[in-house]
Protein backbone atom coordinates (compact mmCIF):
# COMPACT_ATOMS: atom_id res chain seq x y z
CA UNK A 1 0.00 0.00 0.00
CA UNK A 2 1.34 2.91 -1.05
CA UNK A 3 0.29 5.48 1.47
CA UNK A 4 2.73 6.87 3.93
CA UNK A 5 3.57 9.82 6.21
CA UNK A 6 3.96 13.23 4.95
CA UNK A 7 7.54 13.77 4.30
CA UNK A 8 9.24 17.31 4.21
CA UNK A 9 9.89 17.26 0.09
CA UNK A 10 6.08 16.93 -0.10
CA UNK A 11 5.28 20.49 0.58
CA UNK A 12 4.47 21.23 -2.98
CA UNK A 13 2.22 18.46 -3.29
CA UNK A 14 0.43 19.14 -0.46
CA UNK A 15 -0.19 22.61 -0.93
CA UNK A 16 -1.47 21.72 -4.71
CA UNK A 17 -3.97 19.63 -3.09
CA UNK A 18 -4.72 21.44 -0.44
CA UNK A 19 -5.98 24.01 -2.65
CA UNK A 20 -8.13 21.88 -4.75
CA UNK A 21 -9.76 20.46 -1.40
CA UNK A 22 -10.29 24.37 -0.41
CA UNK A 23 -10.08 26.49 -3.39
CA UNK A 24 -11.43 29.46 -1.34
CA UNK A 25 -8.63 29.36 1.52
CA UNK A 26 -5.58 31.53 0.43
CA UNK A 27 -2.00 30.29 0.52
CA UNK A 28 -1.29 32.43 3.31
CA UNK A 29 -3.84 30.54 5.48
CA UNK A 30 -2.82 26.85 3.58
CA UNK A 31 0.70 27.59 4.80
CA UNK A 32 0.01 28.85 8.30
CA UNK A 33 -2.13 25.55 8.92
CA UNK A 34 0.60 23.48 7.56
CA UNK A 35 3.09 24.88 9.90
CA UNK A 36 0.96 24.62 12.64
CA UNK A 37 0.32 21.03 11.98
CA UNK A 38 4.00 20.12 11.20
CA UNK A 39 5.33 21.98 14.85
CA UNK A 40 2.38 19.97 16.79
CA UNK A 41 2.96 17.09 18.70
CA UNK A 42 3.08 13.82 16.53
CA UNK A 43 0.63 12.31 19.04
CA UNK A 44 -2.04 14.77 17.95
CA UNK A 45 -1.83 15.42 14.39
CA UNK A 46 -0.28 13.13 11.01
CA UNK A 47 -0.82 13.42 7.87
CA UNK A 48 -0.35 10.62 5.73
CA UNK A 49 -0.26 10.66 1.91
CA UNK A 50 -0.98 8.22 -0.88
CA UNK A 51 2.55 7.90 -3.31
CA UNK A 52 1.72 7.56 -6.71
CA UNK A 53 5.58 6.54 -7.19
CA UNK A 54 6.65 8.56 -9.89
CA UNK A 55 7.56 11.97 -7.72
CA UNK A 56 3.94 13.32 -7.26
CA UNK A 57 1.14 12.45 -4.95
CA UNK A 58 -2.57 11.09 -5.51
CA UNK A 59 -4.50 12.07 -2.01
CA UNK A 60 -3.95 12.91 1.79
CA UNK A 61 -5.71 12.69 5.04
CA UNK A 62 -4.87 14.95 8.00
CA UNK A 63 -5.47 13.67 11.18
CA UNK A 64 -6.15 15.70 14.87
CA UNK A 65 -6.73 15.23 18.17
CA UNK A 66 -9.67 17.33 19.18
CA UNK A 67 -11.11 18.04 23.22
CA UNK A 68 -14.67 18.62 22.03
CA UNK A 69 -16.55 17.45 19.34
CA UNK A 70 -20.09 18.05 18.95
CA UNK A 71 -21.92 14.77 19.10
CA UNK A 72 -19.26 13.16 21.28
CA UNK A 73 -18.62 12.69 25.13
CA UNK A 74 -15.55 11.74 24.87
CA UNK A 75 -12.33 13.87 26.15
CA UNK A 76 -10.35 13.25 23.32
CA UNK A 77 -11.11 12.64 20.09
CA UNK A 78 -9.95 11.80 16.77
CA UNK A 79 -10.66 14.17 13.69
CA UNK A 80 -10.14 13.96 10.03
CA UNK A 81 -9.60 17.93 9.49
CA UNK A 82 -8.87 17.08 5.13
CA UNK A 83 -9.53 14.23 3.02
CA UNK A 84 -8.50 14.55 -0.44
CA UNK A 85 -8.04 12.19 -3.84
CA UNK A 86 -6.93 13.30 -7.46
CA UNK A 87 -10.25 13.12 -9.44
CA UNK A 88 -7.99 10.28 -11.76
CA UNK A 89 -7.55 8.31 -8.57
CA UNK A 90 -11.20 8.35 -6.77
CA UNK A 91 -13.56 5.42 -7.29
CA UNK A 92 -10.01 2.70 -6.12
CA UNK A 93 -10.07 2.67 -2.69
CA UNK A 94 -7.59 4.75 -2.08
CA UNK A 95 -9.74 7.45 0.33
CA UNK A 96 -10.74 4.15 1.84
CA UNK A 97 -7.58 3.15 2.53
CA UNK A 98 -6.39 6.71 3.75
CA UNK A 99 -9.40 7.03 6.09
CA UNK A 100 -8.07 3.17 7.47
CA UNK A 101 -4.74 4.54 8.27
CA UNK A 102 -6.41 7.92 9.86
CA UNK A 103 -8.46 5.30 12.32
CA UNK A 104 -5.37 3.06 13.13
CA UNK A 105 -3.44 6.51 13.87
CA UNK A 106 -6.56 7.47 16.26
CA UNK A 107 -6.80 3.70 18.01
CA UNK A 108 -2.84 3.85 18.78
CA UNK A 109 -3.38 6.85 20.75
CA UNK A 110 -6.31 5.14 23.08
CA UNK A 111 -8.91 7.04 21.66
CA UNK A 112 -12.33 5.26 20.74
CA UNK A 113 -13.84 7.76 18.12
CA UNK A 114 -13.11 9.96 15.09
CA UNK A 115 -15.07 12.30 13.80
CA UNK A 116 -14.86 14.38 10.22
CA UNK A 117 -16.75 17.17 8.56
CA UNK A 118 -18.21 17.75 4.87
CA UNK A 119 -19.38 21.31 3.51
CA UNK A 120 -23.27 20.97 3.25
CA UNK A 121 -23.47 21.09 -0.49
CA UNK A 122 -20.60 18.28 -0.79
CA UNK A 123 -22.80 15.44 -1.72
CA UNK A 124 -19.53 13.27 -2.61
CA UNK A 125 -18.35 13.89 0.24
CA UNK A 126 -21.01 13.23 2.49
CA UNK A 127 -21.76 9.87 0.61
CA UNK A 128 -18.11 9.16 1.25
CA UNK A 129 -18.08 8.88 4.44
CA UNK A 130 -21.40 7.42 5.07
CA UNK A 131 -19.73 4.55 2.93
CA UNK A 132 -17.61 4.18 5.54
CA UNK A 133 -20.11 3.79 8.54
CA UNK A 134 -19.72 7.42 9.73
CA UNK A 135 -22.81 8.74 10.74
CA UNK A 136 -24.36 12.36 10.42
CA UNK A 137 -24.98 14.03 13.63
CA UNK A 138 -25.44 17.82 12.65
CA UNK A 139 -25.67 19.91 9.89
CA UNK A 140 -24.26 23.65 10.86
CA UNK A 141 -23.41 27.26 9.77
CA UNK A 142 -20.70 28.63 11.26
CA UNK A 143 -20.18 32.47 11.75
CA UNK A 144 -17.51 34.48 12.77
CA UNK A 145 -17.03 37.92 13.23
CA UNK A 146 -14.14 40.20 13.29
CA UNK A 147 -13.81 42.32 16.36
CA UNK A 148 -13.05 45.76 16.87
Amino acid sequence: MPIRPLQPNDRAEILRMRRALWPDVGDDMHEYEMLQGELAKPDSYAVFVYDRKNGSLGGFIEISVRSRVDGSMSERVGYIEGWYVDADLRGKGIGRQLVEVGEQWTRERGLTEIASDAEQNNEQSIAAHKSLEYKETFRLVHFLKKLK
